[in-house]
């Protein structure tokens, strides 16, 4: 017995010494390093999350921005793109990028307003026309002066992105007046603008996160949303909720925000090409949005599941009649951050 004790000490102090004698080595002599290993030291990474698919309006231009960063930075900066909430879901996602778990989001708008409430002026309904005053709008002074709020919460706003014009998706029938919501369960998105509006047209909001709406609808919780043709489309809600009023009445936008600490410890080239490729993405963001919203509503023409509806003028008009009242209720909730 004493021999086998022996035999192992022996042994382990044998590997101890080899051990030793490699770790000296390794010290003294500088191993070499292939050319993928140079500069990875030096290189950028940009965890950038989101909650959408690849292939909706945020997935897309996601997936632009990473190319022209890689691009315009010879590929010393690289965006790691994470969607469909597989690192945050849309309750967590700001949290996360103020604690700099990750460096980027992009929030739809709604999930913004209770840290800046005057953003909800974006989630008021029938306030655009067309998609073309969408860009003037978030592209323009206002845009400027909503990301400036963000420095209260020590975020870093880059832009905002247009996913498309909202539409109301049901399962008992289309919602065409302002009186067919009487008595539903709505989906509504954490803003007062928001939830204000459905008790409005008398239905009961109920506040769901985006990765939680589909099995929400699943176990017949929610009988109607608000949400673009693209989200309808890519999530395949159509299939559950497939009576499909086309009412263009708000829009979903998202804000582009990024952790102010690793903005800050940013060099200044380096700050100049997410500035330049964030530019170069504007245009071809908003028209790529609404190309795949067109392209979605006619894949939904052509579907058997989903059934279409166009609001006459009179319809139109009942909507605006019952929701007049959120104009006032945006403006005493907002008017101090106005002031």
């Amino acid at each position: 017995m004493r021999f086998y004790i022996m035999t192992a000490v022996i042994t382990i102090v044998g590997l101890i010494i080899s051990i030793s004698f490699r770790f000296d080595f390794w010290n003294q002599h500088e191993l070499p390093y292939d050319e993928e290993q140079i500069g990875l030291d030096d290189q950028i990474v940009i965890n950038f999350s989101h909650v959408v698919a690849e292939n909706t309006p945020k997935g897309l231009a996601a997936s632009k921005f990473a190319e022209l960063i890689e691009e315009k930075s010879n590929g010393n900066m690289i965006v790691q793109i994470y969607p469909n909430g597989i690192l945050y879901n849309d309750k967590t996602e700001l949290a996360a990028v103020q604690e700099g778990d990750v460096q980027m989001i992009a929030p739809t708008i709604s999930k913004m307003t209770e840290e800046l409430p005057s953003w909800q002026v974006l989630d008021l309904p029938f306030l655009f026309e067309n998609d073309a005053q969408v860009y003037e709008v978030l592209h323009g002074p206002l845009s400027d002066q909503l990301l400036k709020e963000l420095e209260s919460i020590h975020i870093r706003g880059l832009t905002f992105w247009h996913n498309g014009f909202k539409q109301i998706a049901a399962k008992n029938g289309p919602l065409l007046e302002a009186s067919d919501f009487i008595g539903l369960t709505m989906r509504s998105m954490p803003s007062k603008v928001l939830i204000k509006q459905i008790q409005l047209l008398h239905a009961d909001p109920i506040v769901t996160s985006f990765n939680d709406l589909y099995a929400s609808i699943q176990n017949k919780n929610i009988a109607s949303q608000e949400n673009t043709i693209s989200n309808i489309y890519s999530k395949g809600y159509y299939t559950m909720h497939p009576q499909i009023t086309l009412s263009n009445h708000g829009i979903l936008a998202y804000s582009i925000l990024m952790n102010e600490d690793f903005w800050n410890n940013l060099t200044a080239q380096q700050q100049q090409i997410i500035t330049e490729s964030i530019d170069e993405l504007q245009r071809w963001q908003h028209d790529a949005a609404v190309k795949l919203n067109d392209e979605n509503l006619q894949q939904l023409q052509h579907s058997k599941q989903a059934q279409l509806y166009t609001l006459t003028d009179e319809q139109r008009n009942s909507w605006i009649k019952a929701l007049q009242p959120i104009y006032q209720y945006y403006e005493q909730q907002t008017s101090k951050n106005w002031s």
